[in-house]
């Protein structure tokens, strides 16, 4: 279970080690009533946003204006009390959580990571190495060994390639295009075996979960260095890949160790609550049925002296040395990540493996946070600074879902979706728009906002005034939640160019 963390140390040498923006990134941009944004959170909230403002004329402006639109906000929403409601409330416990747990790796991972000029080569020759590959693909044991008794009989590998192209298989399906590095990002497995292989060789038959494999390499084309920018690109995306992969290695150790700690179990009949509880939830009626989880319940219920529709506070999980984690944890872990998981459902074993799976996930988020708390990451000042920045993303959001719910549709606008002339989506996307535009000019007169145009302008910035700037968005995908990296501005505001 890799972790995977956009390291502090990373983002700052992209903007500001050795960097114009360094000199001045504590000093402040802007400020809405008692929010102060810094030259810091300005560049990362710009760099990791959305594009449409990099195509405006004054693009820095522009972002700083909707960034003050959003803080403003967040002010209502703290007033109002949002982030004392609990979905909003455990939100941000998550990502503050994240960010200690990612410090922690920081300190404590990253200075023992140690690359050689040898493992850099390698890695640079490996994404200057294009393999032209095609294989052959035998559902069972018989069928490849047949195949590969007729290649060593000389039976041209094109013919049987050939025959396997059908309506069903694409020719795509078969055979691959790219560097060595990608396919070892892609598999691994797959990546070492065709490293060993020479242009017209042919692999013996590989097993895989799926099937078999014969792979033969058409042609390897080795890519040549133009000059020295070129090479430095490729010698720093090496060290970053590399960097990545000694991380993931390294903190499976650490999760590794702290489960050896720990010994976590998972109690069987809370997890039987637990499955038949989501299952209502997740499953459809009929496999629900099928499954017989409702008697799976009742039974389980029986067993922990419980009774059905009773509540179920203080319900251990997972039993550990040194703590326990309550099923009602799992359920508030489990709803700030649930559009990111999904479930096996071709039976009920597999299914029951799939949230199984799950929980260790939970149960290892629970121990690295504990262990980061305990050895005070949370107080570091980078770990501070960024929830201060989400603490104010998720106010604003929070905020502006309940202006978003206060929105009801007059006769007239029924009329609309009913003749179907406009969207029900269109109309809420609209009304919000008013809202939101009338309440950020009240708060505008409520709240005092002062730009530093000067210290904006002398902010460095990778696109700026760019008409053809494009969107990338860049998730932190592998940490203990999925996130952006930094909080930014929404894409909504698009809609106000």
């Amino acid at each position: 279970m890799p972790l995977l963390f956009l390291s502090r140390s990373y983002a700052q040498n992209l903007f500001f080690e050795g960097n114009e923006n360094s000199k001045i990134k504590n000093e402040i941009v802007a400020e809405i009533g008692a929010i102060k944004i810094t030259a810091e959170e300005f560049v990362y909230s710009y760099e990791f946003g959305p594009a449409f403002p990099k195509r405006k004329e004054n693009s820095k402006l522009t972002h700083l204006n909707y960034m003050i639109n959003e803080k403003l906000l967040a002010l209502e929403g703290y007033e109002k009390g949002v982030l004392e409601k609990e979905a909003a409330e455990e939100i941000y416990k998550d990502i503050e959580s994240d960010l200690t747990a990612e410090e922690m790796f920081t300190k404590e991972i990253v200075p023992e990571i140690k690359i050689s000029d040898l493992e850099i080569s390698k890695v640079i020759e490996t994404k200057q190495t294009e393999y032209e590959i095609r294989w052959l693909y035998a559902r069972d044991l018989t069928e490849v060994e047949n195949y590969f008794s007729e290649l060593k009989n000389e039976l041209a590998f094109d013919s049987i390639f050939n025959l396997q192209i059908n309506d069903s298989v694409l020719i795509d399906d078969r055979q691959l295009k790219s560097s060595l590095y990608n396919i070892y990002l892609k598999n691994p497995l797959f990546a070492q075996i065709v490293d060993t292989l020479k242009a017209g060789n042919i692999s013996n038959p590989i097993h895989t979960g799926d099937g078999w494999y014969i792979i033969k390499i058409d042609n390897i084309i080795q890519n040549m260095i133009t000059g020295e920018a070129e090479y430095n690109k490729l010698k720093s995306e090496s060290i970053n890949a590399i960097t990545k992969s000694k991380m993931d290695m390294l903190s499976d150790q650490y999760v590794k160790k702290l489960f050896s700690i720990e010994s976590p179990i998972i109690k069987r009949d809370a997890f039987n609550v637990l499955r038949s509880y989501l299952g209502k939830f997740i499953l459809s009626p009929e496999n629900y049925s099928r499954w017989k989880l409702d008697d799976k319940l009742e039974v389980a219920l029986a067993i922990l002296g419980l009774k059905r529709g009773e509540h179920y506070p203080g319900l251990t999980l997972v039993e550990c040395n040194n703590r326990k984690i309550f099923l009602d944890e799992f359920i508030i872990w489990y709803r700030n990540r649930e559009q990111y998981v999904k479930f096996s459902q071709i039976d009920l074993v597999s299914f029951s493996k799939s949230l199984e799976d799950l929980v260790w996930i939970m149960v290892r988020d629970k121990l690295l946070i504990a262990e980061a708390y305990q050895k005070g990451y949370n107080k570091a000042e980078w770990v501070i600074k960024q929830s201060g920045w989400w603490k104010d993303k998720i106010s604003y959001s929070a905020y502006r879902n309940e202006l978003a719910n206060s929105i009801t549709l007059n006769s007239e606008e029924q009329k609309l979706i009913a003749e179907n002339k406009k969207s029900q989506s269109e109309i809420m996307s609209e009304e919000l728009s008013k809202k939101i535009l009338h309440k950020v000019l009240e708060l505008k007169r409520k709240h005092k906002v002062v730009i530093n145009e000067k210290l904006l302008k002398n902010l460095k910035v990778s696109s700026e005034n760019d008409r053809k700037a494009i969107d990338m968005y860049i998730a932190k995908r592998g940490n203990l939640i999925p996130r952006p990296a930094f909080p930014s501005i929404d894409n909504d505001w698009s809609n106000w160019e």
